[in-house]
């Protein structure tokens, strides 16, 4: 059985839905998006946070499209093809401005493999990241678990629910341990490589009333960062208990490649380029 393992995030993608917290205009979501103290910061979550997550999978076959916007500013777009060099199984994709879910559509059709028996599909927002056996255990899990269940409904989700909320807080880091139902960043689905939706059809929270989905919580699967340029706030509603520094330190760099102080440095660094005449 071959399970190709289909990921897409979107980084700084001017859409004309998707957001719960922007302007009403394009022209005004623009110049939102495209504020450079946010893709500063938005830069600082992605290269520290998002990319070493990626860059360490121990399985590392699978793809993973950045979609990014025709119009994002060319300086920003070079930093980003510069941050993702070193990572092959990485796509940068420029969209055109439309609705999420049809844009992203032949970004995602375009890279299925019809050889495969089973596409895994996974979204990431680019402040995201997933424990370095995401990958493995997508498709371990699946053949574990899910494989009687897709053979009888040909659609399947598998919803890691236990994760970490990453927080700047007065130049430290905070981490909480989150157990959440659906969040886009724990969930992938499973479907046939002719299947007539992407995993951006879906509603991540309302996936249940779609699809038969499994839960899993034993270890934690993701880290979704809450700042000042979050779009949703569902992760913070979600907090269980703050771990000790040195423990979250811990979990962040052995199951994420993440080292917290170079996210502090690289958000410090942002304020202060900003700054500067």
């Amino acid at each position: 059985m071959r399970i190709q393992v289909l990921g897409i995030c979107r980084f700084s993608l001017l859409v004309s839905d998707g957001f719960q917290r922007m302007p009403e205009t394009l022209a005004e979501r623009r110049a939102q998006l495209y504020d450079p103290g946010r893709m500063a910061r938005r830069m600082a979550w992605f290269t520290e946070v998002f990319l070493p997550s990626i860059a360490g999978q121990t399985d590392p076959d699978f793809t993973l499209i950045i979609a990014t916007g025709e119009d994002l500013p060319e300086d920003w777009y070079e930093r980003l093809v510069r941050a993702v060099a070193r990572v092959p199984q990485i796509e940068i994709v420029r969209l055109p401005v439309g609705l999420q879910a049809d844009v992203t559509r032949a970004a995602i059709a375009d890279r299925i493999d019809p050889r495969a028996d089973i596409v895994a599909q996974f979204r990431l927002d680019d402040d995201d990241a997933v424990a370095r056996d995401y990958v493995e255990r997508v498709r371990g899990d699946f053949r574990m678990f899910l494989a009687p269940v897709f053979a009888m409904h040909s659609v399947a989700a598998l919803d890691y629910c236990h994760g970490l909320t990453l927080l700047p807080r007065d130049g430290q880091p905070e981490v909480y341990r989150v157990t959440a139902q659906s969040l886009s960043c724990g969930l992938t689905i499973y479907m046939p490589p002719d299947h007539d939706r992407t995993v951006l059809d879906y509603a991540h929270h309302l996936v249940f009333r779609r699809m038969p989905v499994l839960s899993l919580q034993d270890q934690p699967m993701y880290v979704r960062g809450a700042h000042e340029d979050n779009d949703s706030n569902a992760g913070r509603r979600a907090y269980v208990a703050r771990l000790e520094d040195a423990r979250a330190r811990q979990i962040l760099r052995r199951r994420f490649g993440i080292r917290a102080w170079r996210l502090m440095r690289a958000l410090e660094e942002a304020r202060a380029d900003l700054q500067s005449p």
